[in-house]
């Protein structure tokens, strides 16, 4: 009888150990796979923005100038940012994303191409042909040889953008009309050391510190019309670099 017993529970207890052990293989298995639907991580990379801040001084859906309603309403689309004169306007954004997508890149395209300091696709290192391939990426124009090389930027793009700020910096940098931090009004070369180059909407923002940099991207509008009042002027009156010094009423103008 015992010898019956025994040959019953043996089978059974090697069933059940080789159960056991089966679904710990499987729950192990299933912790170390990738969670595609983890909506902790979600998240951290839809909150990261790519490329530039929204620099147009306009709301897209309004028209109207960004701060006339209180502060703006920030928004990513696909970490691309964008900004909004109230918060009623993402809402009607959204409805047509790519028809207003669209109008953006327009105004961002007429905005930074005379200003686009490369006559070689980004890329290629080849000659720009008479119409290159322009699309914006992170608000920021960038121009290819061809449509096709468009896959290999987005493999990589923050290596091309480096160098797009480069070449932004090498351009602009030359007769950069401020001498001053336009957020701090400190004077570049003082006890604060050499001054910190930021390319914004193909603008060279040159700022005294890293520290200023939050301000900047804060209200990039802002900074960006200050820089442009300034390289206009300077333009204008390329001898009259003392006025580049206190001249920060004008630049208050130009930000709008």
């Amino acid at each position: 009888m015992k010898s019956r017993l025994h040959l019953t529970i043996a089978p059974l207890f090697v069933l059940t150990f080789a159960c056991t052990a089966a679904l710990a293989q499987h729950e192990h298995h299933d912790a170390n796979q990738p969670k595609h639907h983890d909506d902790a991580a979600a998240p951290a990379k839809a909150d990261q923005r790519v490329g530039d801040p929204y620099a147009l001084d306009t709301c897209p859906i309004t028209g109207k100038k960004l701060g006339s309603m209180g502060d703006p309403v920030v928004k990513l689309y696909d970490s691309r940012e964008v900004r909004f004169c109230c918060p009623g306007c993402p809402e009607k954004f959204e409805k047509d994303k790519v028809a207003n997508f669209t109008k953006i890149d327009e105004k961002i395209i007429k905005d930074q191409a005379p200003l686009y300091p490369l006559k070689t696709s980004v890329v290629t290192a080849k000659d720009l042909p008479a119409k290159p391939f322009e699309f914006i990426y992170g608000n920021r124009l960038i121009r290819l040889g061809a449509e096709g090389e468009k896959a290999d930027f987005l493999k990589d793009p923050k290596k091309y953008l480096g160098t797009l700020d480069k070449a932004v910096v090498e351009q602009q940098g030359k007769d950069y009309a401020l001498k001053t931090c336009p957020v701090s009004k400190e004077e570049f070369g003082g006890d604060m050391g050499e001054p910190v180059d930021l390319v914004i909407a193909g603008r060279l923002v040159r700022l005294c510190c890293k520290a200023c940099k939050k301000d900047v991207e804060k209200d990039p509008a802002k900074f960006v019309a200050i820089v442009d009042a300034a390289q206009r002027g300077n333009a204008a009156k390329p001898g009259a670099d003392h006025k580049s010094k206190d001249g920060h009423d004008n630049h208050k103008h130009g930000g709008g």
